[in-house]
């Protein structure tokens, strides 16, 4: 009896141990809760084929020139996902147009930033432009947008690329001028961006880094 008792609890042991193992093996592995952006210490995002299309409206502007420049936030320093690792708050934009409506200014308002939302996947990672404001003045129409770009950064190729259908920003304020509901544009319309912005750092600056513990 003692043989069989000592035989049971050694394979009980082995099972538990095994058991133990599988579950480790299984169990994702834990999120990232910090991150540091390096490089820098000034970024400059160049876009490539910027639209903004105004999904309800079926309305679409696009702009020739359409850049995002700033610098990173206290670069190397470790910091919580969703906090700012970079401000870019310069924006340089031009030929910015819609079919019906032609030419349109679009200015900027506050400092827009960027964070780290996430774990990478391979060399990308996904990122927001956060405290986007912006103003869009045209003849005959103008309203504001406001909110967050979702996208994904690839530290490899440095390109942020806009997320969809929607990605996070909207009209913010009502529509002001005639030519506004004609075209079809309304507060609260969800917009959806498309392009490419890479960031081609200023003489002096190196490549944006993101690094985890």
């Amino acid at each position: 009896m003692k043989t069989l008792a000592k035989r049971l609890a050694s394979s009980m042991i082995a099972f538990t141990a095994t058991l133990a193992l599988a579950v480790a093996m299984s169990s994702p592995a834990s999120a990232a809760t910090t991150y540091t952006p390096g490089g820098g210490p000034n970024v400059n995002f160049v876009g490539s084929n910027v639209s903004f299309t105004f999904i309800q409206a079926n309305q679409t502007w696009t702009c020739q020139t359409f850049n995002l420049a700033g610098s990173i936030a206290s670069p190397g320093l470790s910091r919580a996902i969703g906090w700012n690792a970079a401000n870019v708050g310069t924006l340089t934009s031009a030929g910015c147009s819609n079919v019906i409506m032609g030419p349109t200014t679009i200015t900027p308002t506050g400092t827009w930033g960027m964070t780290v939302t996430g774990d990478a996947l391979g060399s990308t990672w996904p990122v927001r432009i956060t405290n986007v404001n912006a103003t869009f003045s045209m003849n005959g129409c103008s309203f504001q947008i406001g909110g967050v770009a979702n996208g994904t950064f690839d530290v490899a190729t440095q390109r942020f690329t806009p997320v969809g259908p929607a990605s996070g920003l909207k009209i913010v304020s009502t529509p002001a001028g005639f030519i506004c509901p004609i075209i079809g544009v309304a507060k609260d319309q969800d917009i959806k961006i498309g392009g490419t912005w890479t960031n081609t750092p200023p003489a002096g600056s190196g490549p944006l880094t993101i690094a985890v513990p």
